[in-house]
């Protein structure tokens, strides 16, 4: 036994699935329709796999009536982006809408858990590895986060660790169906981006989140990272604009 099992025990983190229960899940990928290549490239990513991924026709920031949002109540007036200090431009909101809807889904799935996934998410992971991460994902975990983006962590279990201040990310992410509800219910109207909205959640308690202690998705479209880096972010690059 080595020194983290020593640490670690088994019994230390109540989980979400008992030993001899079946992990099944969905695997939804938000795309955006004029981005055909970041659909095929997530595709080809689980053509070797026993994973069938779900592309969910991801809302356009561009086409979006944000009066009319307003005046339903789903975005509110005072939204707030605190990288620029102004309003939340239209591909915020649409990123925010997009997950707002998958979370929905996972609500209603017949599964414990849902992945969600954004299509600049490049798996370092195989299947395997994969489901051997959601098999310890924590009993009272709303969200279980597979990108880590040099956040602080705090290891908890050998295969999970609890973010220990403000982190940033939804390229892929576990949602429960507790958690799913918790969003659904605790996340209108929009009033900072998707990621502010839930570390705010996070930071005040309403929700709980983790994350895998191995990287196992990084994003690729930060520019930064040359190893990795595939697409421009349709976020990023229309912010600053």
């Amino acid at each position: 036994m080595d020194r983290l099992s020593l640490i670690f025990k088994k019994d230390d983190v109540k989980l979400l699935h008992g030993e001899t229960d079946a992990v099944e899940f969905e695997v939804m990928c938000i795309n955006l329709l004029r981005r055909p290549d970041k659909k095929l490239f997530m595709e080809k990513q689980f053509e070797h796999t026993g994973l069938k991924v779900h592309v969910f026709p991801a809302i356009d920031g561009l086409t979006i009536d944000i009066p009319q949002l307003i005046k339903d109540g789903i975005l509110a007036e005072d939204n707030f982006c605190p990288a620029t200090g102004m309003a939340l431009i239209p591909v915020q909101i649409g990123v925010y809408l997009s997950h707002y809807e998958l979370w929905k889904k996972a609500l209603l799935s017949s599964n414990k858990i849902s992945l969600i996934l954004e299509d600049d998410a490049l798996l370092i992971c195989d299947q395997q590895q994969l489901e051997a991460f959601a098999r310890h994902i924590p009993e009272d975990a709303d969200l279980f986060f597979l990108n880590l983006r040099k956040n602080k962590t705090r290891p908890i279990s050998l295969y999970a660790s609890k973010f220990t201040g403000r982190f940033w990310g939804l390229t892929a992410y576990f949602v429960t169906r507790k958690g799913a509800e918790k969003l659904v219910n605790l996340t209108l109207p929009i009033h900072k981006s998707a990621d502010e909205a839930i570390n705010e959640l996070s930071k005040h308690g309403m929700i709980t989140c983790y994350c895998a202690r191995k990287e196992l998705v990084v994003e690729c479209s930060n520019s930064r990272d040359v190893r990795n880096f595939r697409f421009e972010s349709d976020i990023i690059t229309r912010t600053k604009e």
